[in-house]
Order: C-alpha cells, then structure tokens, then sequence
C-alpha cells in the first residue's frame, strides 16, 4: 500500500517543474545598508529598495526599519505609518522604482530592469496590524516603452494578520511577452499619506517575497468534448462533460503537491476552490482509464 501511494504521488508531480525564475532583489531581506540622511543622520534600509525613509529623513523619522521578527533567517522588514507633520502622514514603503518625496502626494517613477516574461504570481510572508480599518497593499508594475507604458498591473490588498501568513497573487493573468522594468512596491497603509488618507500606526511585516513560474507542465489543450472554466475562478471551477462519460479533476499548486481531487459525470460538474487563496494553480483531467483529456495553468483570484 504505501508503495503504490508514493509511486502515485510520484507520478502526480513528474509533469511539474519550477523555473529559474530572475527574482525580486534581496527576496529574504537579510541584507541591509546604512544611508547618510541629510542632517547628519543615519538610517538603515534593504539593499535593492528605496524606501520611505528618504523622504522623511529630514525630520528624523523613519517609517521602515530592520526587524527580528522574521518569518525565515534574522531580519525582515518593517512599516509603519506615522504622522509627519500638519495633515502629511508618511506611510511606511519599499519599492523598487524611484520615490518621489512631495509634501503633498508624492509618488514613484521607473523601476529595476526586468527583461523576462511575466512571472506567474508572488509570493510572500506577512504580518500586519492595522490602525481603524485601514489595509496594507502590495503592487507589481511591469513598465515598458522608456517608462512610458504600464505593460502589466497588479495589486493584492493585505489585512489584519497577528501571525506570519503566506501571501499568494497571480499576475497579470493572460497577459503574455515581457518588460523593461519591474517595479514592486509594499506600503503599510492603503492611502497615500501625503493627502491624509493614511492611518497612523498601523504596522507591516514582509519577508521571503518570491516570483514563481510554471514550466514543464506539458499542457494538453483541453478536448473540444471537456471544458474547464471561467480561468481565472473564484468560487467553483465548473466542468464540462461529455454526455455519458465520466473523468477526474485534480488540481495542484506550483510545487506539485495535489490539493484536491475530484470525480466529475453530467451530474456533478463543478469542484469548490473557495478556500484557496489567490495564486496560479495546475489544474490535470483525465479519464477514469488515465487517459489525459486537458492539463493547463488555472489562476485563482480572491
């Protein structure tokens, strides 16, 4: 018996593959870097991000800072919102791209060279508290055409968690090629604080943030007689069944591991997925003899 479970497991997981995905810099945030401020101060930040830090380093507050409390290895990073000055919140944030300090709603340009295609989602490890009602965000912007163009969008909004929670977003689903630059931004609050939407003192932890993408899945167009559908889901993912026929639905995450199995027939067609969260899964049916009928990448949104 357990012979024939790990052969099958083996099996389950032969079709599947990780790519060598080129990652986000400094995904662990172990690595941190000590900046001159401009009033004889120091502050440390992430290698590979600017922060928030800049902006306000000129009243010697700092909204992100090195943390112990780590999902994996020493550090992590932390952001807090605070109040600045008058009705100017600074929110704390990471990003890739150049921020752009103004008293009154700043923002950010460009990014990191990024000239792969579309990773499939990110992940990442976070905790957050947040003040009133407020919600933590994280934002993946391909840009392309000198900066000029935003070739890919995503934003996953992130709420109240008191432990360390797996994050999982598919990006950009249904949108292929490539960019020119990545940028990926993380901000303690959902409004921007230079117009006063922020909430002072809410808090966000990020760690062990990772792109993944799918290779090697041998995906087998569906045949004309099955249909798996809506891609991207929410909720139930329905199955469309040849009259008389019976098959089998399993649906795998990105490492191979199987979540769930489940027989399909004219009268059962549609198999719950609302207690995934959101990311890019491998979805495989086959017929009761194995016989493979449709094997392809299946986005989940919240």
């Amino acid at each position: 018996m357990k012979k024939t479970l790990i052969t099958s497991l083996l099996v389950s997981v032969s079709f599947l593959t990780i790519n060598a995905q080129t990652q986000p810099p400094n995904i662990d945030f172990e690595d941190w870097e000590t900046l001159n401020g401009p009033i004889s101060n120091q502050y440390e930040e992430p290698v590979g991000y600017g922060t928030s830090n800049e902006c306000t380093a000129l009243i010697n507050q700092f909204a992100v800072t090195k943390s112990t409390d780590a999902h994996s290895g020493s550090y992590s990073v932390r952001m807090e919102t605070f109040q600045a000055f008058g009705n100017v919140k600074a929110n704390g944030i990471i990003t890739t791209a150049q921020l752009v300090c103004l008293a009154a709603g700043g923002g950010q340009e460009g990014g990191i060279s990024y000239t792969e295609e579309y990773p499939d989602s990110l992940i990442g490890w976070f905790k957050y508290a947040p003040a009133n009602n407020d919600s933590a965000y994280a934002q993946i912007m391909f840009l392309s055409n000198n900066d000029q163009d935003t070739s890919c969008f995503t934003r996953l909004d992130l709420h109240a968690a008191a432990e360390w929670t797996r994050f999982s977003v598919a990006i950009c689903p249904g949108v292929m090629g490539s960019a020119e630059k990545l940028s990926l931004f993380f901000s303690s609050s959902w409004g921007d604080g230079g117009l006063g939407q922020a909430e002072v003192g809410s808090v966000l932890f990020i760690d062990d943030i990772e792109f993944l993408t799918t290779v090697g899945i041998d995906e087998i167009p569906t045949e004309s007689t099955w249909n798996v559908y809506p891609n991207p889901v929410q909720g139930e993912l329905n199955v469309q069944v040849l009259r008389g026929m019976q098959a089998e639905i399993e649906i795998l995450d990105v490492t191979g591991k199987r979540l769930k199995v489940q027989k399909v027939n004219e009268s059962n067609q549609t198999i719950d997925l609302s207690d995934l969260t959101t990311g890019v899964y491998v979805y495989r049916l086959t017929s009761l003899d194995n016989e493979p009928l449709g094997t392809g990448r299946l986005f989940v949104n919240p």
